[in-house]
Protein backbone atom coordinates (compact mmCIF):
# COMPACT_ATOMS: atom_id res chain seq x y z
CA UNK A 1 0.00 0.00 0.00
CA UNK A 2 2.75 2.34 1.03
CA UNK A 3 4.37 1.36 -2.27
CA UNK A 4 1.71 2.34 -4.41
CA UNK A 5 1.19 5.77 -2.79
CA UNK A 6 4.67 6.32 -2.82
CA UNK A 7 4.68 5.84 -6.96
CA UNK A 8 1.42 8.02 -7.00
CA UNK A 9 3.01 10.60 -5.38
CA UNK A 10 6.02 10.68 -7.41
CA UNK A 11 3.98 10.45 -10.74
CA UNK A 12 2.33 12.98 -9.23
CA UNK A 13 5.39 15.02 -8.78
CA UNK A 14 6.89 14.36 -12.12
CA UNK A 15 3.19 15.49 -13.89
CA UNK A 16 3.48 19.21 -12.12
CA UNK A 17 7.10 19.47 -12.96
CA UNK A 18 6.77 19.51 -16.29
CA UNK A 19 3.17 21.07 -16.17
CA UNK A 20 2.91 24.99 -15.42
CA UNK A 21 5.81 25.02 -13.41
CA UNK A 22 8.13 24.51 -16.44
CA UNK A 23 6.76 26.70 -18.36
CA UNK A 24 9.70 30.00 -18.65
CA UNK A 25 8.54 33.29 -21.34
CA UNK A 26 9.09 33.25 -24.88
CA UNK A 27 12.06 35.69 -24.80
CA UNK A 28 13.67 33.26 -22.33
CA UNK A 29 12.84 30.60 -24.83
CA UNK A 30 13.99 32.74 -27.98
CA UNK A 31 17.42 33.25 -26.01
CA UNK A 32 17.96 29.68 -25.91
CA UNK A 33 20.03 27.32 -28.35
CA UNK A 34 19.13 25.02 -31.26
CA UNK A 35 17.40 21.78 -30.02
CA UNK A 36 16.63 22.90 -26.25
CA UNK A 37 13.35 21.59 -25.25
CA UNK A 38 10.76 24.27 -23.57
CA UNK A 39 7.57 24.94 -22.69
CA UNK A 40 5.81 28.17 -23.34
CA UNK A 41 2.13 29.82 -22.68
CA UNK A 42 0.63 32.50 -25.64
CA UNK A 43 -2.02 33.78 -27.05
CA UNK A 44 -2.81 32.86 -30.45
CA UNK A 45 -1.92 35.49 -32.87
CA UNK A 46 -2.21 33.58 -36.30
CA UNK A 47 -4.38 30.42 -36.33
CA UNK A 48 -3.48 27.65 -38.41
CA UNK A 49 -4.10 28.44 -42.46
CA UNK A 50 -3.19 31.89 -43.26
CA UNK A 51 0.71 30.63 -43.65
CA UNK A 52 0.00 27.05 -43.59
CA UNK A 53 -2.07 23.97 -41.47
CA UNK A 54 1.35 23.35 -39.26
CA UNK A 55 1.89 26.77 -38.23
CA UNK A 56 0.56 29.19 -35.65
CA UNK A 57 2.38 31.88 -34.18
CA UNK A 58 1.80 32.83 -30.18
CA UNK A 59 2.38 35.85 -28.44
CA UNK A 60 2.81 36.93 -24.33
CA UNK A 61 4.19 40.13 -22.69
CA UNK A 62 7.70 39.40 -23.83
CA UNK A 63 7.50 37.98 -27.23
CA UNK A 64 6.11 36.15 -30.15
CA UNK A 65 6.93 32.83 -31.45
CA UNK A 66 6.40 30.79 -34.59
CA UNK A 67 5.50 27.42 -33.79
CA UNK A 68 5.73 24.31 -36.26
CA UNK A 69 4.42 20.93 -35.64
CA UNK A 70 6.63 19.10 -38.11
CA UNK A 71 4.17 16.13 -39.54
CA UNK A 72 1.24 16.90 -38.20
CA UNK A 73 -1.25 20.15 -38.58
CA UNK A 74 -2.55 22.23 -35.27
CA UNK A 75 -6.48 21.50 -34.77
CA UNK A 76 -9.32 23.38 -33.62
CA UNK A 77 -7.15 26.12 -32.47
CA UNK A 78 -8.13 29.67 -33.31
CA UNK A 79 -7.20 33.32 -32.46
CA UNK A 80 -7.21 34.86 -29.18
CA UNK A 81 -6.91 31.23 -27.93
CA UNK A 82 -4.35 30.52 -25.09
CA UNK A 83 -1.89 27.78 -25.74
CA UNK A 84 0.56 26.06 -24.26
CA UNK A 85 3.34 24.14 -26.09
CA UNK A 86 6.15 21.99 -25.82
CA UNK A 87 9.11 21.00 -28.02
CA UNK A 88 12.70 22.24 -28.91
CA UNK A 89 13.58 25.30 -30.43
CA UNK A 90 15.31 25.74 -33.84
CA UNK A 91 16.44 28.61 -36.08
CA UNK A 92 14.80 27.41 -39.71
CA UNK A 93 16.86 30.21 -42.37
CA UNK A 94 17.58 32.79 -39.58
CA UNK A 95 13.93 32.61 -37.91
CA UNK A 96 13.46 30.71 -34.53
CA UNK A 97 10.76 28.59 -34.18
CA UNK A 98 9.33 25.79 -31.66
CA UNK A 99 9.37 22.81 -33.41
CA UNK A 100 6.40 19.87 -32.33
CA UNK A 101 7.30 16.52 -33.59
CA UNK A 102 4.38 14.63 -34.39
CA UNK A 103 6.29 11.49 -33.56
CA UNK A 104 7.65 12.68 -30.01
CA UNK A 105 5.50 11.99 -27.50
CA UNK A 106 6.92 14.77 -25.05
CA UNK A 107 5.62 17.60 -27.89
CA UNK A 108 2.40 18.68 -26.72
CA UNK A 109 -0.16 21.61 -27.40
CA UNK A 110 -3.11 22.40 -25.57
CA UNK A 111 -5.55 24.94 -24.96
CA UNK A 112 -5.63 26.82 -21.72
CA UNK A 113 -8.53 28.99 -22.14
CA UNK A 114 -10.51 30.22 -25.75
CA UNK A 115 -11.74 33.66 -26.54
CA UNK A 116 -9.04 36.04 -24.94
CA UNK A 117 -8.28 39.48 -26.04
CA UNK A 118 -5.71 39.87 -29.11
CA UNK A 119 -2.32 41.61 -28.20
CA UNK A 120 -2.59 45.48 -29.49
CA UNK A 121 -0.25 45.24 -32.17
CA UNK A 122 3.01 47.28 -31.81
CA UNK A 123 3.10 50.52 -33.67
CA UNK A 124 6.58 50.56 -35.37
CA UNK A 125 8.41 52.49 -38.26
CA UNK A 126 8.88 51.06 -41.81
CA UNK A 127 12.44 50.80 -40.90
CA UNK A 128 11.69 48.76 -37.84
CA UNK A 129 11.09 46.03 -40.03
CA UNK A 130 14.42 45.00 -40.16
CA UNK A 131 14.98 44.63 -36.60
CA UNK A 132 15.31 41.04 -34.78
CA UNK A 133 13.89 42.46 -31.19
CA UNK A 134 10.76 42.78 -33.02
CA UNK A 135 10.51 38.97 -34.87
CA UNK A 136 7.58 36.91 -34.13
CA UNK A 137 5.34 40.18 -32.70
CA UNK A 138 2.39 41.41 -34.27
CA UNK A 139 2.97 44.82 -35.18
CA UNK A 140 1.68 47.84 -37.20
CA UNK A 141 3.00 50.18 -39.30
CA UNK A 142 2.45 52.34 -42.41
CA UNK A 143 3.92 53.63 -45.22
CA UNK A 144 4.28 54.46 -49.00
CA UNK A 145 4.98 51.55 -51.17
CA UNK A 146 8.42 52.36 -53.04
CA UNK A 147 8.97 49.50 -54.55
CA UNK A 148 7.69 45.92 -55.62
CA UNK A 149 9.72 43.06 -56.87
CA UNK A 150 9.79 42.50 -60.58
CA UNK A 151 10.86 38.85 -59.91
CA UNK A 152 8.53 37.98 -57.10
CA UNK A 153 5.54 40.67 -56.66
CA UNK A 154 4.75 38.81 -53.17
CA UNK A 155 7.77 41.20 -52.09
CA UNK A 156 6.66 44.46 -51.34
CA UNK A 157 8.59 47.60 -49.98
CA UNK A 158 6.92 50.06 -47.90
CA UNK A 159 8.72 53.83 -46.64
CA UNK A 160 7.15 55.95 -44.17
CA UNK A 161 10.04 58.47 -44.75
CA UNK A 162 12.64 56.36 -41.91
CA UNK A 163 13.80 53.87 -44.31
CA UNK A 164 12.40 51.07 -45.97
CA UNK A 165 10.83 47.76 -44.71
CA UNK A 166 9.57 44.41 -46.40
CA UNK A 167 5.66 43.38 -46.64
CA UNK A 168 6.12 39.94 -47.91
CA UNK A 169 2.40 38.07 -49.08
CA UNK A 170 2.32 34.48 -48.05
CA UNK A 171 0.46 32.36 -50.32
CA UNK A 172 -1.65 30.80 -47.93
CA UNK A 173 -3.33 33.87 -46.71
CA UNK A 174 -5.38 34.68 -50.51
CA UNK A 175 -4.33 38.35 -50.63
CA UNK A 176 -3.51 39.31 -53.96
CA UNK A 177 -0.44 40.76 -54.67
CA UNK A 178 -1.76 42.23 -58.06
CA UNK A 179 -4.09 44.92 -56.01
CA UNK A 180 -0.93 46.92 -55.43
CA UNK A 181 1.17 49.32 -57.14
CA UNK A 182 4.00 51.59 -56.51
CA UNK A 183 2.91 55.26 -55.15
CA UNK A 184 0.11 53.88 -53.25
CA UNK A 185 -0.14 54.41 -49.38
CA UNK A 186 -0.15 51.13 -47.13
CA UNK A 187 -1.32 50.58 -43.89
CA UNK A 188 -0.37 47.19 -42.42
CA UNK A 189 -0.19 44.76 -39.44
CA UNK A 190 0.85 41.31 -39.09
CA UNK A 191 3.82 39.06 -38.04
CA UNK A 192 7.33 40.09 -38.47
CA UNK A 193 9.66 37.20 -39.15
CA UNK A 194 13.12 36.51 -41.22
CA UNK A 195 14.08 34.25 -44.38
CA UNK A 196 17.75 34.27 -44.46
CA UNK A 197 18.82 37.61 -44.66
CA UNK A 198 15.26 39.54 -44.86
CA UNK A 199 13.25 40.75 -42.76
CA UNK A 200 9.41 40.33 -43.36
CA UNK A 201 5.69 41.76 -42.10
CA UNK A 202 3.80 38.87 -42.73
CA UNK A 203 0.04 39.82 -42.88
CA UNK A 204 -2.39 37.39 -42.08
CA UNK A 205 -5.13 38.37 -44.63
CA UNK A 206 -6.68 41.03 -46.68
CA UNK A 207 -8.23 42.32 -43.53
CA UNK A 208 -4.71 43.02 -42.60
CA UNK A 209 -3.92 45.16 -45.27
CA UNK A 210 -5.72 49.34 -45.89
CA UNK A 211 -4.61 50.92 -49.22
CA UNK A 212 -5.14 53.81 -51.17
CA UNK A 213 -7.02 52.45 -54.25
CA UNK A 214 -6.02 55.27 -57.19
CA UNK A 215 -6.19 52.28 -59.60
CA UNK A 216 -8.52 50.85 -62.22
CA UNK A 217 -8.80 47.51 -62.93
CA UNK A 218 -6.10 46.11 -65.21
CA UNK A 219 -6.87 42.81 -67.56
CA UNK A 220 -4.68 39.89 -66.64
CA UNK A 221 -5.41 37.03 -69.41
CA UNK A 222 -8.12 36.23 -72.18
CA UNK A 223 -9.28 33.31 -73.81
CA UNK A 224 -11.89 31.95 -76.56
CA UNK A 225 -13.72 29.47 -75.73
CA UNK A 226 -16.13 28.11 -78.22
CA UNK A 227 -18.65 31.07 -79.06
CA UNK A 228 -17.29 32.91 -75.96
CA UNK A 229 -14.67 35.34 -74.64
CA UNK A 230 -13.25 35.28 -71.15
CA UNK A 231 -11.47 38.14 -69.46
CA UNK A 232 -10.04 37.78 -65.91
CA UNK A 233 -9.46 40.80 -64.24
CA UNK A 234 -6.56 41.69 -61.08
CA UNK A 235 -9.51 42.57 -58.57
CA UNK A 236 -13.34 42.40 -58.42
CA UNK A 237 -15.68 44.28 -60.33
CA UNK A 238 -18.34 46.13 -60.15
CA UNK A 239 -21.35 44.26 -61.81
CA UNK A 240 -22.96 48.16 -62.34
CA UNK A 241 -20.54 49.03 -64.74
CA UNK A 242 -20.48 45.92 -66.96
CA UNK A 243 -22.95 46.74 -69.79
CA UNK A 244 -23.51 45.14 -72.96
CA UNK A 245 -22.71 46.96 -76.28
CA UNK A 246 -21.77 50.13 -73.50
CA UNK A 247 -18.70 49.24 -71.83
CA UNK A 248 -17.64 46.43 -73.55
CA UNK A 249 -18.38 46.35 -76.92
CA UNK A 250 -16.91 43.95 -79.97
CA UNK A 251 -16.35 45.37 -82.93
CA UNK A 252 -17.41 42.99 -85.65
CA UNK A 253 -19.63 40.69 -83.58
CA UNK A 254 -22.78 40.62 -81.62
CA UNK A 255 -23.03 40.15 -78.00
CA UNK A 256 -25.61 37.68 -77.00
CA UNK A 257 -24.78 37.92 -73.42
CA UNK A 258 -22.22 39.32 -70.61
CA UNK A 259 -22.26 37.97 -67.33
CA UNK A 260 -19.42 37.54 -64.29
CA UNK A 261 -17.80 34.60 -62.95
CA UNK A 262 -15.03 33.85 -60.23
CA UNK A 263 -16.22 36.40 -57.36
CA UNK A 264 -16.46 39.55 -60.35
CA UNK A 265 -13.14 38.73 -61.45
CA UNK A 266 -14.11 37.20 -65.06
CA UNK A 267 -16.27 38.42 -67.58
CA UNK A 268 -17.60 36.49 -69.81
CA UNK A 269 -19.31 37.83 -72.73
CA UNK A 270 -20.99 35.15 -75.40
CA UNK A 271 -21.03 36.03 -78.68
CA UNK A 272 -23.37 34.47 -81.78
CA UNK A 273 -20.13 33.24 -83.97
CA UNK A 274 -16.58 34.72 -83.47
CA UNK A 275 -15.00 36.62 -85.65
CA UNK A 276 -11.44 35.34 -87.19
CA UNK A 277 -10.11 38.87 -86.38
CA UNK A 278 -11.99 41.54 -83.82
CA UNK A 279 -11.12 44.45 -81.48
CA UNK A 280 -12.60 44.16 -78.36
CA UNK A 281 -13.40 47.49 -76.79
CA UNK A 282 -13.41 47.85 -72.98
CA UNK A 283 -14.38 51.45 -71.31
CA UNK A 284 -15.16 52.62 -68.22
CA UNK A 285 -15.07 49.04 -66.58
CA UNK A 286 -14.99 50.26 -62.51
CA UNK A 287 -13.45 48.24 -59.60
CA UNK A 288 -15.30 48.48 -56.45
CA UNK A 289 -13.85 51.15 -55.14
CA UNK A 290 -15.07 53.26 -58.31
CA UNK A 291 -11.80 53.53 -60.43
CA UNK A 292 -12.61 53.41 -63.70
CA UNK A 293 -10.44 52.17 -67.17
CA UNK A 294 -10.09 54.67 -69.93
CA UNK A 295 -10.40 52.98 -73.05
CA UNK A 296 -9.29 50.11 -73.33
CA UNK A 297 -8.52 48.18 -77.17
CA UNK A 298 -7.69 44.83 -77.24
CA UNK A 299 -7.11 43.02 -80.66
CA UNK A 300 -8.00 39.30 -81.02
CA UNK A 301 -7.60 36.44 -82.68
CA UNK A 302 -9.92 33.69 -82.70
CA UNK A 303 -6.76 30.94 -83.19
CA UNK A 304 -4.29 32.52 -81.50
CA UNK A 305 -6.05 33.75 -78.58
CA UNK A 306 -8.05 30.30 -78.23
CA UNK A 307 -7.89 28.52 -74.81
CA UNK A 308 -6.45 25.72 -76.97
CA UNK A 309 -3.32 27.14 -77.00
CA UNK A 310 -2.64 28.01 -73.41
CA UNK A 311 -0.80 26.55 -70.54
CA UNK A 312 -1.61 27.34 -66.70
CA UNK A 313 1.28 26.42 -64.13
CA UNK A 314 0.14 25.50 -60.50
CA UNK A 315 1.92 28.73 -57.80
CA UNK A 316 -0.60 27.90 -54.80
CA UNK A 317 -0.20 24.46 -53.32
CA UNK A 318 3.35 24.87 -51.54
CA UNK A 319 5.27 24.57 -54.74
CA UNK A 320 8.11 26.29 -53.07
CA UNK A 321 8.23 24.78 -50.19
CA UNK A 322 11.57 23.88 -48.27
CA UNK A 323 13.74 23.38 -51.38
CA UNK A 324 11.00 23.02 -54.01
CA UNK A 325 11.03 25.77 -56.25
CA UNK A 326 9.33 24.46 -59.22
CA UNK A 327 7.56 27.93 -60.54
CA UNK A 328 7.98 29.48 -64.04
CA UNK A 329 10.01 32.49 -62.72
CA UNK A 330 12.58 29.44 -60.37
CA UNK A 331 13.37 26.17 -61.28
CA UNK A 332 10.67 25.52 -63.55
CA UNK A 333 11.81 28.67 -66.12
CA UNK A 334 13.08 26.78 -68.76
CA UNK A 335 10.36 24.57 -69.15
CA UNK A 336 8.10 27.30 -69.17
CA UNK A 337 10.74 28.80 -72.06
CA UNK A 338 10.24 25.66 -73.81
CA UNK A 339 6.43 25.69 -73.94
CA UNK A 340 6.42 29.39 -75.25
CA UNK A 341 9.01 28.68 -78.27
CA UNK A 342 5.94 26.10 -79.11
CA UNK A 343 3.79 29.12 -79.78
CA UNK A 344 1.95 28.84 -76.61
CA UNK A 345 0.57 31.02 -73.88
CA UNK A 346 2.12 30.28 -70.46
CA UNK A 347 0.43 31.66 -66.83
CA UNK A 348 0.73 30.67 -63.40
CA UNK A 349 -1.91 30.58 -60.60
CA UNK A 350 -1.55 31.52 -56.84
CA UNK A 351 -5.16 31.11 -55.88
CA UNK A 352 -7.51 28.36 -55.47
CA UNK A 353 -8.11 26.35 -58.96
CA UNK A 354 -11.87 26.44 -59.77
CA UNK A 355 -13.73 25.58 -62.88
CA UNK A 356 -14.07 29.28 -64.14
CA UNK A 357 -10.22 29.68 -64.79
CA UNK A 358 -9.43 26.39 -65.38
CA UNK A 359 -11.96 26.66 -68.79
CA UNK A 360 -9.22 29.40 -70.38
CA UNK A 361 -6.75 26.61 -70.57
CA UNK A 362 -6.02 23.61 -72.10
CA UNK A 363 -3.31 22.17 -70.04
CA UNK A 364 -3.05 22.38 -66.41
CA UNK A 365 0.26 21.43 -64.91
CA UNK A 366 0.64 20.52 -61.20
CA UNK A 367 4.30 20.15 -60.18
CA UNK A 368 4.52 19.01 -57.35
CA UNK A 369 2.47 20.67 -54.63
CA UNK A 370 2.94 20.55 -50.96
CA UNK A 371 -0.11 21.87 -49.61
CA UNK A 372 -3.59 19.94 -49.89
CA UNK A 373 -6.45 20.43 -52.34
CA UNK A 374 -9.43 21.58 -51.03
CA UNK A 375 -12.61 19.57 -52.30
CA UNK A 376 -14.11 22.03 -54.29
CA UNK A 377 -10.85 22.23 -55.95
CA UNK A 378 -10.57 18.63 -56.84
CA UNK A 379 -14.23 18.68 -58.19
CA UNK A 380 -12.94 21.21 -60.38
CA UNK A 381 -9.86 19.41 -61.86
CA UNK A 382 -11.55 16.41 -62.37
CA UNK A 383 -13.86 18.35 -63.97
CA UNK A 384 -11.62 19.84 -66.26
CA UNK A 385 -10.03 16.78 -67.80
CA UNK A 386 -13.40 15.06 -68.04
CA UNK A 387 -14.61 17.75 -70.38
CA UNK A 388 -11.78 17.75 -72.46
CA UNK A 389 -8.69 19.58 -70.19
CA UNK A 390 -5.56 17.92 -70.17
CA UNK A 391 -3.63 17.14 -67.07
CA UNK A 392 0.35 17.18 -66.58
CA UNK A 393 0.90 15.77 -62.40
CA UNK A 394 4.41 16.03 -61.33
CA UNK A 395 5.27 14.11 -58.36
CA UNK A 396 7.99 13.75 -56.36
CA UNK A 397 9.13 10.81 -53.74
CA UNK A 398 7.58 9.28 -50.59
CA UNK A 399 8.67 11.49 -47.08
CA UNK A 400 8.83 14.55 -49.46
CA UNK A 401 7.12 16.85 -47.26
CA UNK A 402 9.37 19.90 -48.00
CA UNK A 403 6.91 22.17 -45.41
CA UNK A 404 6.07 19.41 -42.57
CA UNK A 405 2.30 19.89 -42.72
CA UNK A 406 2.14 15.39 -42.65
CA UNK A 407 1.65 15.80 -46.50
CA UNK A 408 4.05 14.93 -49.37
CA UNK A 409 3.00 15.64 -53.21
CA UNK A 410 2.21 11.19 -53.73
CA UNK A 411 -0.52 11.58 -50.43
CA UNK A 412 -1.63 14.78 -52.01
CA UNK A 413 -2.44 13.56 -55.87
CA UNK A 414 -3.95 9.93 -54.18
CA UNK A 415 -6.38 12.35 -52.63
CA UNK A 416 -8.04 12.29 -56.39
CA UNK A 417 -5.83 10.13 -59.14
CA UNK A 418 -7.17 6.93 -58.72
CA UNK A 419 -10.52 8.29 -60.29
CA UNK A 420 -7.99 8.08 -63.44
CA UNK A 421 -6.77 4.69 -62.59
CA UNK A 422 -3.35 5.04 -60.78
CA UNK A 423 -1.74 6.40 -57.46
CA UNK A 424 1.60 6.89 -56.79
CA UNK A 425 2.96 4.36 -54.30
CA UNK A 426 5.28 6.94 -52.36
CA UNK A 427 8.66 4.80 -52.53
CA UNK A 428 11.67 6.21 -53.16
CA UNK A 429 13.31 5.63 -57.03
CA UNK A 430 16.74 6.68 -57.77
CA UNK A 431 18.08 5.13 -61.35
CA UNK A 432 19.60 7.51 -64.48
CA UNK A 433 18.70 6.58 -67.21
CA UNK A 434 16.10 4.58 -66.21
CA UNK A 435 15.97 1.06 -68.27
CA UNK A 436 12.85 0.86 -69.87
CA UNK A 437 11.31 3.43 -72.00
CA UNK A 438 8.35 2.09 -73.65
CA UNK A 439 7.30 3.01 -77.61
CA UNK A 440 4.57 6.22 -77.71
CA UNK A 441 4.16 9.83 -79.45
CA UNK A 442 5.43 10.76 -75.86
CA UNK A 443 8.90 9.01 -75.57
CA UNK A 444 9.65 9.33 -79.15
CA UNK A 445 13.03 10.19 -79.74
CA UNK A 446 13.95 9.67 -75.68
CA UNK A 447 16.57 7.13 -74.60
CA UNK A 448 18.19 8.93 -71.77
CA UNK A 449 15.61 9.48 -68.21
CA UNK A 450 16.95 10.41 -65.02
CA UNK A 451 14.89 9.72 -61.98
CA UNK A 452 16.54 11.26 -58.78
CA UNK A 453 14.27 10.21 -56.00
CA UNK A 454 11.05 9.83 -57.03
CA UNK A 455 7.54 7.28 -56.39
CA UNK A 456 6.86 4.65 -58.68
CA UNK A 457 3.14 4.49 -60.04
CA UNK A 458 0.60 1.85 -59.23
CA UNK A 459 -1.70 0.64 -62.22
CA UNK A 460 -5.12 0.33 -61.20
CA UNK A 461 -6.84 -0.51 -64.19
CA UNK A 462 -5.97 -1.20 -67.90
CA UNK A 463 -6.98 1.71 -69.72
CA UNK A 464 -3.45 3.50 -68.10
CA UNK A 465 -0.19 2.97 -70.17
CA UNK A 466 3.35 3.20 -68.82
CA UNK A 467 5.59 5.19 -70.88
CA UNK A 468 8.57 4.77 -68.52
CA UNK A 469 10.07 2.07 -65.30
CA UNK A 470 12.72 1.41 -63.47
CA UNK A 471 15.32 -1.88 -64.07
CA UNK A 472 13.13 -3.35 -61.51
CA UNK A 473 9.56 -2.45 -64.24
CA UNK A 474 8.48 -0.49 -61.91
CA UNK A 475 6.22 2.07 -63.16
CA UNK A 476 7.22 5.61 -63.54
CA UNK A 477 5.47 7.62 -66.21
CA UNK A 478 2.21 7.14 -67.21
CA UNK A 479 -0.39 8.19 -69.69
CA UNK A 480 -4.10 7.93 -69.64
CA UNK A 481 -7.60 9.27 -70.17
CA UNK A 482 -10.49 10.64 -68.79
CA UNK A 483 -13.84 11.27 -70.34
CA UNK A 484 -12.66 13.60 -72.94
CA UNK A 485 -9.33 14.58 -71.38
CA UNK A 486 -5.74 13.03 -71.16
CA UNK A 487 -3.78 12.66 -68.19
CA UNK A 488 -0.03 12.13 -67.63
CA UNK A 489 2.30 11.79 -64.88
CA UNK A 490 5.61 11.77 -63.27
CA UNK A 491 6.92 10.73 -60.26
CA UNK A 492 9.57 12.77 -59.47
CA UNK A 493 10.46 16.77 -60.09
CA UNK A 494 13.48 16.86 -60.97
CA UNK A 495 14.15 16.08 -64.72
CA UNK A 496 12.75 19.56 -65.21
CA UNK A 497 14.48 21.13 -62.47
CA UNK A 498 16.92 23.88 -64.80
CA UNK A 499 18.60 24.55 -61.24
CA UNK A 500 18.01 28.66 -61.40
CA UNK A 501 15.85 28.74 -58.63
CA UNK A 502 16.03 30.41 -54.98
CA UNK A 503 20.15 30.54 -54.68
CA UNK A 504 19.41 28.62 -50.86
CA UNK A 505 17.40 25.64 -52.09
CA UNK A 506 19.49 22.71 -53.21
CA UNK A 507 18.46 21.92 -56.50
CA UNK A 508 19.02 19.54 -58.80
CA UNK A 509 19.62 20.55 -63.12
CA UNK A 510 17.96 17.51 -64.34
CA UNK A 511 16.89 19.83 -67.09
CA UNK A 512 20.07 19.71 -69.13
CA UNK A 513 20.57 16.12 -68.38
CA UNK A 514 19.80 13.16 -70.78
CA UNK A 515 16.74 13.78 -72.41
CA UNK A 516 14.82 14.84 -69.35
CA UNK A 517 13.80 18.65 -71.66
CA UNK A 518 12.56 17.05 -74.95
CA UNK A 519 10.23 14.37 -72.72
CA UNK A 520 8.63 17.81 -71.40
CA UNK A 521 8.53 19.13 -74.65
CA UNK A 522 7.01 15.97 -76.33
CA UNK A 523 4.49 15.64 -73.33
CA UNK A 524 2.86 19.00 -73.59
CA UNK A 525 2.70 18.71 -77.44
CA UNK A 526 0.92 15.60 -76.80
CA UNK A 527 -1.09 17.26 -74.17
CA UNK A 528 -2.15 20.19 -76.76
CA UNK A 529 -3.71 17.76 -79.27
Amino acid sequence: MKKNILVLVTLFMIIIAFSSNNVISISDARQLKDLQTVTVRGIVTVEPGPYDVNIIIIQDKTGGINLYYRGGQFENVNRGDLVEARGYIWTHRNNTELVLESDNKSHYYKIISRNNPLPNPIKIKTKDINKEEYEGMFLETEGKIVKIDKYDVRKIFIDDGSGKGMVFIRENTGINPALFKTGINMKVVGVLGQYMSAYELWPRDMKDIVVDDVFPPEVKTYAIRDNSIYIEFNEPLNEKSIIANKSIRILKGNIKNVELLRNNTIIKIDLETIPENFKLVLRAISDKKGNKTSMKIIPVNKEKDSYSNKVLFDNYHGQTAGNADWVINGAYSDFADAVRNLGLSVNEIKENLDENILQMYKILVIPEPNKPFKEEEIAAILNFVKNGGSLFIIADHGNSDRNGNGWDSPRIFNTFVETFGFKFVGDDLEEAPLKYVYKDEITQGIKNIGVWNGSSIKILNKNVKVLIANSEKKPYMIVTNYGKGKVVAIGDSSPFDDGTGDTSDLLHNGWQWGNDAQLAINTIKYLMK
